[in-house]
């Protein structure tokens, strides 16, 4: 975890902004009062004799130099604050790509009085210069971790500020509603009598927008880390062969011998569009071992986190205790049947898989038969789960513990109107639920929170 006193806005900072591998192009970014002064430094450019009287948002071709050695052949960005990401004076070169000259730029700039970056700094300042509010720093991550069209377009809208304006929208009616309450209650005299009937009436669209903006945060986490499919079945049912379906590789080592998989394995694929995370869990159900009890562990727990769960189930073999186990356990969670082995001789009857009251379906993996079959019936448990929704938004695990702490807050708010409890209840509900609003912009934040958030960026954004 980083501390924010390391986060000091006074320093100019600097950073490579790129991957650090051999590419076409590497970018190094400086932002902060020096970074004009620096760039003067250690920049020849061919034309201008003097970078710091560049105008704003033009591009300048020519040479980093180490005192009279030329480092490289650069075009250099000049963006002045407060017009710039940061808000503060702001230059990037562009450099040939590879990791030795970007590293050999980078530590003219440090040398020249820059600090480097920590994680997430850039995007920091640009909250804390009111560039962006929280949600739309979040925006930021996501852009850069989106894996499908979708998350793209929903991260592009949140940064442009469309879950700002509803937060925005729903604080403003609340303060409205919180204002009537206060003086209701600071000046009886004066203020006009507030009914339940319009506290009511004011209050439950408001906790729907929030129930809402609930549902859409849940589906930004899915567009974000992915749908999480676990494929969970006994030993030797072809677990990790369908995994290996999935990712259209041989990815993990396949054996006839029983208990190959001693541990969870994951990989994101693209389906339509959406992004679903595969888990390969070892077929263990009773440990023998300290391996295999630690194994047991990570699939309990890839099953009691996965959004969709593939129970496999050997068709070739009697249905077994342990199968019956498995269907027991799944039978609450999302979740397909899937009958392998279907080019074998079965010995599983429909009698035995009547009544699931769920998907079921007959499959090879072997053979890779009916796999376009199983990806569609997936996409099929995803949208009558509805969790991969138009309307996502991507906020922080603590932005959307924020939320249900409101819609809780507002609930109880309704719970005290019926129960024909006293304004001040009301009120003081009100209070602890604008406070959280301010949490979700970032008016109300910690300087834990955030660190948790912006340490999670990539150093150079």
């Amino acid at each position: 975890m980083l501390n924010l006193k390391n986060y000091n806005i006074r320093d100019t900072i600097a950073a490579i902004a790129t991957f650090p591998a051999k590419s076409g192009l590497g970018v190094i970014k400086i932002s902060g009062k020096k970074a004009l002064a620096i760039a003067h430094k250690i920049f020849k450019p061919a034309k201008l004799k003097d970078i710091r009287k560049a105008k704003t948002f033009t591009l300048h071709y020519g040479y980093i130099r180490d005192k009279t050695k030329i480092v490289d052949e650069v075009l250099v960005s000049v963006m002045k604050g407060p017009a710039s990401y940061t808000r503060e004076d702001t230059i990037e070169i562009s450099s040939h790509g590879g990791p030795y000259v970007s590293e050999r730029i980078l530590k003219l700039v440090l040398k020249q009085g820059a600090r480097l970056a920590q994680p997430g700094e850039f995007t920091y300042r640009a909250f804390i210069h009111g560039r962006l509010d929280l949600t739309q720093a979040q925006s930021v991550a996501a852009i850069t971790e989106a894996g499908c069209d979708q998350a793209l377009v929903q991260a592009l809208a949140q940064l442009e500020g469309s879950v700002s304006r509803e937060i925005i929208e729903i604080k403003e009616s609340l303060k409205e509603v919180y204002a009537r309450t206060e003086a209701q209650i600071n000046f009886p005299e004066d203020a006009p009598g507030l009914s339940g009937e319009v506290l009511g009436r004011r209050l439950k669209p408001l906790a729907g927008k929030v129930e809402a903006l609930i549902a859409e945060s849940q589906a930004g986490r899915i567009l974000n880390e992915g749908f999480r499919c676990c494929i969970c079945g006994r030993t030797n049912t072809g677990k990790s062969t369908l995994f290996n379906r999935f990712l259209r590789e041989e990815r993990v080592i396949v054996s006839h011998i029983p208990g190959t998989t001693r541990d969870v394995l994951d990989e994101t694929i693209n389906v339509k569009g959406v992004p679903i995370r595969i888990y390969d869990t070892a077929g263990i159900l009773k440990a023998r071992d300290v391996i295999e009890e630690k194994a047991l562990v990570k699939t309990r727990q890839a099953f009691a986190g996965a959004d969709l769960v593939l129970v496999l189930i050997d068709g070739s073999r009697p249905l077994s205790r342990d199968d019956q186990q498995l269907l027991k356990q799944s039978r609450d969670k999302n979740s397909i049947i899937v009958i392998n082995k279907s080019d074998l001789a079965q010995k599983i009857s429909d009698k035995d898989i009547r009544g699931l009251g769920r998907p079921v379906l007959k499959f090879s993996a072997l053979k890779s038969q009916s796999l376009a079959i199983l990806e569609k019936a997936i996409l099929r448990c995803i949208a009558r789960a509805g969790v991969v929704r138009q309307d996502a938004v991507f906020l922080s695990r603590y932005q959307e513990a924020a939320l249900v702490k409101i819609s809780k807050g507002l609930k109880q708010a309704l719970g005290y109107l019926a129960c024909g409890q006293g304004v001040d209840m009301i009120d003081l509900t009100l209070a602890g639920c604008l406070e959280e609003l301010g949490k979700l912009s970032g008016e109300v934040a910690s300087s834990a929170i955030l660190e948790e958030i912006f340490s999670k960026f990539c150093i150079g954004k």
